[in-house]
């Protein structure tokens, strides 16, 4: 890559970070507060991070977005279970990228000698870039798990009870979420692969974290995520009001919603990784 890439100075990282906002705000793929999220995210990762940082991150944000509007009527039913559409806001910008964001933070004191925390002296920065990778890989599946479960051809079955559901419906998975999910985890080490030299064990540590990741964010989904009583339909809905109907909580802690099981299958995802790496990958070398 470009060294112009590979570190940019941080006032062309900021304008890039903007300009990018700004179109998917035009195109409806983030709402005003997700396009400013979105700026500070991108500006985060590409200003101290590089292109081979930001590389990651646009591969989860672009496949996210068309596999969002792809089956967009086939869909129809089960975004209606969705606490928010397709269109990401502030809060979905965070869940989904403010762990990965940690990771490059961590990088680039780290990599600058602007912090030498003695319980992180062992810990090489490849952990980093791997870390960086499993958070993007665990939103990353998650997400890919969802949108392709919507379009499953059989309704999906809820963890707690295995009981067939509604497609959308939190905590449920199908055979082609399950598929979106490991293929989404697979995705984002190999278009890494090439440009951070990664080894076969590195990519398998990577996937196997985000999968693992996706399957913990169906888990919590299906327990402790809030859920109510769409007033309208009677079916099982993230939104609190709907139409203008507030809903009835049936099951779940009233302030751990979507967002925030997804930010905390993210920290699982790097936790996994760590683990993986630190007592596998690593552990010779």
């Amino acid at each position: 890559m470009p060294p112009l890439l590979v570190q940019p100075p941080l006032w062309l990282a900021l304008i890039v970070s903007c300009l990018f906002a700004g179109a998917a705000h035009q195109l409806r793929l983030l709402s005003r507060s997700g396009a400013f999220a979105t700026a500070i995210v991108g500006f985060a990762v590409y200003g101290l991070g590089g292109g081979k940082f930001l590389v990651a991150l646009l591969t989860f944000f672009l496949s996210s977005s068309l596999l969002s509007k792809f089956g967009k009527a086939r869909k129809s039913e089960a975004n209606r279970q969705d606490a928010k559409g397709s269109v990401r806001d502030a809060g979905q910008v965070w869940a989904n990228g403010g762990v990965a964001v940690g990771c490059v933070v961590v990088f680039y004191l780290f990599s600058h000698n602007l912090f030498h925390w003695g319980i992180w002296s062992p810990l090489k920065l490849r952990y980093l870039l791997m870390l960086y990778l499993a958070a993007i890989a665990s939103v990353n599946a998650d997400t890919w798990s969802t949108e392709l479960g919507k379009l499953s051809p059989t309704p999906p079955r809820l963890l707690t009870n295995w009981r067939p559901v509604t497609a959308g419906v939190s905590g449920a998975i199908s055979g082609w979420g399950v598929l979106g999910a490991l293929a989404g985890a697979v995705v984002i080490p190999l278009v890494m692969l090439p440009l951070w030299r990664m080894n076969l064990a590195e990519v398998v540590a990577v996937a196997w974290a985000g999968f693992l990741a996706s399957l913990v964010d169906s888990i919590l989904g299906a327990t402790v995520q809030v859920q109510y009583r769409d007033p309208l339909t009677g079916g099982t809905t993230e939104r609190a009001t709907v139409e203008g109907e507030r809903a009835t909580k049936i099951r779940g802690i009233a302030w751990l919603n979507n967002d925030g099981v997804n930010f905390t299958a993210s920290l699982f995802g790097v936790g996994m990784a760590w683990v993986l790496l630190f007592y596998g990958v690593y552990r010779f070398y």
